[in-house]
């Protein structure tokens, strides 16, 4: 017999099935038998048998229950009804109930059997709306069609594949409705490779199961995402927790969970249940869908059995994430979701016995005061971005208000510095993550596109080794430190991206791309540059190019009283940034450019985005987040640009190497830090005795500074210790044994900032003003730069 459709994949696919996932197989001569009409999309006797078992109520009771499940004519209802059931009035008791048509016991209560009816069977005849189909494999549970796996042969022709078979899903969906309103989700194979995707997905959001150690037990690609998707326990745990639908403008969109979300939120979830670990982290790589594992995580954990309504915080670093965090929450169905809005509010959140889902901003704690803290263990903390904001004070804050909570960090770009390591700070001692996500592995799923990078310096280049002699030359009469203090005050190369006939030039190259490569294809573009002087520079030479409603500039405003008319001429309250935001969205607007210096370089998502021209230095994971702008998936976009106008080549390669294969994590005694603490934190204490660290007024500074009036030596040691101890503290943040601290730092901090004012001198400071100019005007007629 010859290799086909039918006798290669659908059998093997049915065999699987029954023989290693326990389901029920029902031939189509034998499942005709179970519907009147071929137009039936229930197989009512199994629906009605189910909800018997399942309710324990009689004939009757499962009649009026299978009346109401008739009337759903939406896929959202049908999922809404599978998790929550059908609330009725109990013909028994008079009282209303609900009556589920789904025993979620396999998920809920950890065990093996269930009132469930899992029945696969295969050529399903359905008379459509416009048209008769016939399904290859459809999965039942309880009578309710869940699952349709169409399959293509491996060996027909080359233009068939499991391609073929999402267009076949696809056109089933639109000819036979009906039949899909109950369905959760769908799988195409041509048995060499196998997708899946949720009720009305277009194609490219059919993606693989990816799962090695599996799919090497079972022996291929297509028996490991049958198992992982169909397996019962996994099967309801996806129905149950892993589906939803998003409300994005005006429409909605299902969407269900890729593996590794799943995987990450079941990790946490046994984590918290067995009490494991008080701590993890998920490295999962930008465009990854963190604030969807987040959701879902939030989700599973809030309504667990077995952790009876716990407590949940979401935490943010930024007032734009935390809207942007709340409104994903609140469009994909979140219930019991809640913003803290104040300090006092959180403080009462904290305190108070109310459970739910409250979203919060990680600088709400910085003025947490001492006396605000809970010893309930069922509270958990789930922090967005964890590699910035909660180190600090806020961070000490929050880890001693919540001592006996789970602290989950969420991360694409995680810190791995001595003092600032998000490794340390969520998964401690041992492995570095609890769940890891590469680029590559995005890539590979599809889930993000890969980003170009293109240095256009050649023309724009300078001789940075002759600069470094004239700035020698005209230096030489600095001390050391005087030069070291001058060049961070007016870098040489800030400086010299902001020369007028070089932002000319740049201005220019940047037009001339977009034209030439990026708008043919309907794309859009952001330009990041040096600040907001340079941003507003930009503009101004855009509008000379383009018409000005081409580009358009997103910044925070500045110092009113500071600020210049220029400068000022761009500033945006938040309702006209968002609309700006909309119309760089909107294929169809004008808007091309998005002119930017801080803002929108994490946390926005705009997948019309293809190119980011950069001209500001960017390293690390802050390098990682503003590529990440460029690699969303989107029509006809096969890479993301990412255009260098700066010359971050050698960063851009730290970043991208930054990968746990290669990154050993030093053991540190934590203990030994802490003591090492305490005694720099007595021996800079001491050289203030007698002093008052709670007055705060002007004459109790002058008298601190008197202590070192005339003392070179003094001076020497304080700064030394400060130093020190600065070190430290950043090391250690946030444990909570800084808490105590924290008030005694403070002010040595405060004063610091007064003893470099008050001992740095005039002269110094005439020098650096005076060097300061020198150097911008040796940059702007230096004959080594040509542009």
């Amino acid at each position: 017999m010859k290799f086909n459709e039918q006798y290669t994949v659908e059998n093997h696919i049915i065999k699987f099935l029954v023989e290693k996932l326990d389901y029920d197989y029902i031939s189509p001569e034998e499942f005709a038998k179970l519907r009147r009409f071929e137009s039936e999309h229930l197989i009512v006797s199994h629906l009605t048998e189910a909800i018997k078992r399942i309710n324990n109520v009689d004939e009757e009771m499962a009649q009026n229950v299978v009346r109401e499940v008739k009337k759903l004519d939406t896929n959202e209802d049908f999922l809404r009804v599978m998790r929550e059931g059908v609330n009725l009035k109990d013909v028994k008791t008079g009282k209303k109930r609900d009556f589920y048509i789904i025993d979620w016991a396999r998920v809920n209560d950890d065990v093996d059997e269930d009132n469930n009816q899992f029945v696969v069977t295969n050529q399903f005849y359905f008379e459509g709306d416009t048209e008769n189909i016939r399904s290859d494999i459809m999965i039942f549970v309880n009578g309710l069609p869940l699952v349709d796996i169409e399959a293509k042969s491996p060996t027909t022709s080359q233009t068939v594949t499991f391609e073929s078979a999402i267009d076949q899903i696809k056109r089933y969906e639109k000819v036979a409705r009906k039949l899909f309103l109950p369905n959760c989700f769908n799988i195409a194979s041509d048995g060499l490779n196998t997708v899946y995707g949720t009720t009305y997905a277009t194609k490219q959001y059919f993606l693989r199961w990816r799962d090695e150690e599996l799919e090497k037990d079972l022996g291929g690609e297509l028996e490991m995402t049958l198992f992982a998707l169909l397996e019962k326990k996994n099967f309801l745990d996806i129905v149950q927790n892993f589906i939803l639908f998003e409300k994005e403008k005006e429409k909605t969109v299902k969407k269900i969970a890729r593996y590794q979300q799943f995987r990450a939120t079941n990790k946490i979830i046994a984590r918290v249940v067995n009490k494991e670990k008080q701590q993890g982290l998920i490295w999962h790589t930008q465009g990854s869908g963190k604030t969807l594992t987040m959701f879902f995580t939030a989700w599973k954990l809030r309504f667990h059995k077995a952790l009876n309504n716990p407590k949940i915080f979401i935490l943010v670093d930024r007032i734009d994430l935390d809207d942007q965090i709340f409104e994903t929450f609140i469009n994909v169905g979140g219930k019991n979701i809640e913003r803290v809005i104040s300090r006092k509010d959180l403080e009462e959140k904290i305190q108070s016995p109310e459970r739910g889902i409250f979203i919060t901003t990680i600088q709400k704690f910085s003025e947490l005061r001492a006396s605000v803290q809970s010893l309930d263990e069922n509270i958990i903390v789930l922090s967005d971005e964890a590699h910035r904001g909660d180190e600090g004070i806020s961070g000490i804050n929050m880890r001693y208000a919540f001592q006996k909570a789970f602290f989950f960090g969420f991360t694409g770009t995680p810190i791995d510095g001595k003092h600032t390591n998000t490794f340390k700070n969520y998964e401690g001692e041992g492995k570095r993550y609890l769940d890891y996500y590469s680029i590559q592995q995005a890539i590979d799923d599809g889930a993000t596109i890969p980003v170009t990078y293109e240095a256009r310096l050649s023309k724009f280049a300078m001789a940075e080794e002759d600069l470094d002699k004239e700035f020698e030359k005209i230096s030489e009469t600095l001390s050391q430190e005087q030069k070291t203090d001058l060049m961070k005050k007016h870098a040489r190369k800030a400086a010299l991206v902001k020369l007028p006939k070089r932002m000319e030039a740049v201005a220019r190259d940047i037009v001339e791309h977009y034209k030439l490569y990026v708008e043919p294809n309907g794309f859009k573009a952001q330009i990041v540059a040096y600040d907001r002087e340079a941003v507003a520079g930009y503009k101004r030479l855009l509008d000379k190019l383009i018409p000005p409603d081409q580009s358009a500039v997103v910044y925070s405003p500045g110092d009113p009283n500071s600020d210049s008319d220029d400068l000022k001429e761009y500033n945006t309250n938040k309702a006209q940034r968002e609309q700006i935001i909309e119309k760089f969205k909107d294929p169809e607007s004008s808007l091309k450019f998005l002119l930017v210096c801080d803002m929108l370089l994490t946390g926005f998502d705009a997948p019309i985005e293809q190119v980011m021209y950069l001209d500001k230095p960017l390293r690390d994971h802050n390098l990682l987040q503003a590529i990440a702008r460029t690699n969303r998936v989107y029509k006809n976009k096969e890479a993301g640009k990412i255009i260098d106008y700066y010359g971050i080549t050698r960063n851009l390669y730290a970043a991208l190497n930054f990968d746990e294969e290669i990154i050993d994590s030093a053991m540190v005694d934590l203990e030994k830090v802490r003591v090492s603490f305490e005694e720099t934190l007595e021996e800079t204490m001491n050289i203030f005795t007698g002093m008052n660290i709670e007055d705060a007024s002007m004459e109790n500074l002058r008298q601190c500074l008197k202590i070192f009036n005339n003392s070179q030596e003094k001076q020497k040691h304080f700064l030394e210790k400060y130093k020190r101890l600065k070190s430290l503290f950043e090391f250690l943040s946030p444990d909570p044994f800084l808490k105590q601290y924290v008030r005694q730092f403070e002010w040595i901090t405060s004063f610091y900032l007064a003893f470099l004012k008050e001992f740095k001198s005039e002269g110094d400071r005439y020098l650096l003003e005076e060097y300061g100019e020198k150097i911008k005007k040796l940059i702007r007629e230096s004959s080594i730069i040509d542009y």
